[in-house]
């Protein structure tokens, strides 16, 4: 896959459908905001696929133009093969954010790829550091998200996980109207963030409430009155329908 840097509307569309590229000099004007969005669907084998078409980083990127963010300042990486994405990736960040801007990253795939393949726990904390702005927001769509945002606890920013740390992500299903497509959660922070009024900074840790509640109220009201839904669960061992509240992650916030 090549990487780029995007360029407006036009070039970004391109890319989205041809890969992207990292590099080119950062701009001298500083935004409002740089984002990087990275999502696996496909592990030639390692892993199960995940046949929900991108939807998730979609999304995130549709809620970023939306609240006025340029095509230019955002990233979008899908199913790189760079097993340095994470470093390239805060390093692309680096490069770009300055003092007061926001400096965004956001993941979803497989918990075990990025835990794993790529060696989130231990490469991720001293990269996060080096990106110069405090306001650091690092957003995770994967099982056992709330350990994957832990990473980097202690240090200026905020973490915003789908799920807890012990606890299953759900990701929809193939062929339904009914059921979301894609991460329940990823959906519900697009739609709060597209909700927040025009011309006012983005708020993450208000569209992190939002969202967990409606995850929480899609899954008591729809998931968990969904057998087939809650097959992918029960295959796993989990039954979460048991539980008082699911999905219960926690905020990561450093100031």
């Amino acid at each position: 896959m090549k990487w780029c840097r995007l360029a407006g509307v036009t070039a970004f569309i391109s890319a989205v459908l041809a890969g992207v590229c990292w590099g080119g000099a950062a701009p001298i004007a500083a935004p409002a905001g740089w984002a990087v969005l990275v999502e696996y669907n496909s592990y030639g084998g390692r892993y199960d696929d995940l046949p929900v078409g991108y939807v998730n980083s979609a999304r995130v990127l549709t809620a970023l133009i939306s609240r006025g963010w340029p095509p230019d300042h955002i990233l979008l990486v899908r199913d790189s093969p760079d097993r340095a994405a994470v470093r390239r990736a805060t390093e692309w960040l680096a490069a770009r954010a300055r003092s007061e801007d926001t400096a965004l990253l956001y993941v979803a795939g497989e918990y075990q790829f990025f835990e794993r393949d790529l060696e989130w726990g231990a490469t991720l904390p001293p990269l996060w550091r080096r990106i110069e702005t405090p306001h650091r927001v690092l957003i995770v769509e994967t099982c056992f998200a709330g350990r994957l945002t832990a990473a980097v606890g202690g240090i200026p920013g905020l973490g915003l996980p789908a799920v807890g740390r012990e606890e299953l992500d759900w990701w929809g299903l193939r062929g339904t109207d009914r059921l979301i497509q894609g991460g329940s959660f990823t959906y519900f922070l697009a739609r709060a963030l597209e909700s927040q009024p025009a011309g006012a900074s983005v708020d993450f840790a208000a569209a992190f409430v939002t969202a967990v509640a409606g995850a929480q109220e899609y899954f008591q009201t729809v998931i968990a009155t969904t057998p087939r839904a809650l097959a992918s669960f029960h295959a796993r061992n989990s039954y979460p329908e048991h539980l008082t509240t699911f999905p219960n992650p926690r905020l990561t916030q450093a100031p």
